[in-house]
């Protein structure tokens, strides 16, 4: 059973109840911020308890004091960290997850962010559902739903699916009149892939796709999205093992015209991300390319307490010259490698081409 927000007030009719949006936060601190919040909340679930399909009455305001409380703790461990005082962090972020974590496990994706019924953060099944942004839940939970499909970095994880998308076209485009072959590492749910499928089949005649994972339910539930396209291939792959190997062949023994990965690289340390890069790298064609995402430093991402504190969900930051340092470490130039960005600004991709130097 759900836990509802509790000690607040008693049920009123909240047709025109609105959040307090004129708060001054110089004069509030973030843990009356959040106990406010909390009131607020509370009064609202209990009006959406006898009127479920009125959350839109409350939706932008609901999403402008959570952003509030994000926002402001995002400023409030910038600042304690740049002093040293990161103990001051570890208590607020303590206070957070005793008092405040247990309302973030309503709806469908907060709830699966917390529980991970998966075993690890940023399964293929969140991040398709953050793909399809359709969420169906009414009442208290809807209003969860949808703060987390109009989060920043739900955003920018559908932005990269849609720059994911030029690139395989720009490139397929490039190369039409060869056979080209296509690497998809970490795949998840090959919704790219999927989408493309549907709206370019003559670049599609002459591209083969392989999509590498390690999660057989991921590779299961690709299969099926996938099952009318003939040129797709799946095979489990564990990517920490193909970084570790000293002979990438005995374990991948093709060559590819493109290798990409969207994703993978938010969870892999520097030096395991330079020997995956490295070895990969190996299986690239003359003239091939690689194109890999990863978060930028962690202050470019607004939704990182939302992700962390309420979601338990942890990524790997990287600045612009920590990413493009594992692509020269792992044997690429400079002038082989491009960096672009999400829109929002939230990630990069670095475009590595291998080409004679």
């Amino acid at each position: 059973m759900q836990k509802k927000i509790s000690n607040v007030h008693s049920e009123k009719n909240l047709s025109s109840v609105t959040f307090p949006l004129a708060i001054n936060t110089a004069k509030v601190s973030l843990r009356e911020l959040i106990k406010l919040y909390l009131k607020r909340a509370h009064e609202i679930e209990v009006y959406l308890q006898k009127n479920p399909d009125e959350w839109g009455k409350f939706q932008n305001e609901f999403n402008a004091e959570l952003n509030n409380i994000f926002r402001n703790t995002l400023e409030f461990e910038k600042i304690n960290s740049a002093k040293g005082n990161k103990e001051k962090v570890e208590k607020l972020k303590s206070f957070f997850t005793r008092h405040f974590q247990i309302i973030f496990a309503r709806g469908k994706y907060c709830n699966w962010s917390i529980k991970k019924p998966f075993g690890y953060a940023g399964d293929f099944k969140i991040i398709d559902d953050i793909y399809q942004n359709n969420p169906q839940t009414a009442g208290f939970d809807r209003l969860f739903d949808n703060y987390f499909q109009m989060s920043a970095i739900s955003i920018a994880v559908r932005n990269r699916k849609e720059d994911f998308k030029r690139i395989l076209v720009d490139f397929m485009r490039r190369n039409q009149n060869k056979d080209v072959k296509i690497m998809n590492l970490g795949c998840g749910s090959c919704r790219e892939i999927y989408e493309l499928s549907a709206f370019y089949k003559d670049l599609f005649k002459k591209a083969t796709f392989d999509c590498y994972d390690n999660d057989l339910r991921a590779l299961d539930y690709a299969k099926v999205l996938l099952r009318r396209s003939r040129q797709v291939n799946f095979f489990k792959i564990n990517a920490v093992r193909t970084a570790l190997a000293k002979d990438i062949y005995s374990l991948i023994s093709k060559k590819y015209d493109l290798i990409y990965s969207t994703g993978l690289f938010d969870y892999f340390s520097y030096k395991a991300a330079i020997r995956l890069v490295g070895n990969f790298r190996k299986l690239l064609r003359s003239g091939g390319v690689m194109a890999v995402s990863s978060v930028r430093d962690k202050y470019s991402n607004p939704s990182v307490h939302f992700m962390e504190w309420a979601g338990e969900w942890y990524l790997i930051y990287r600045n612009e010259e920590e990413f493009k340092d594992i692509f020269l470490k792992a044997g690429f130039s400079s002038s082989q490698i491009k960096l672009v960005y999400e829109q929002q600004g939230i990630m990069q991709y670095v475009i590595a081409s291998n080409v004679a130097r």
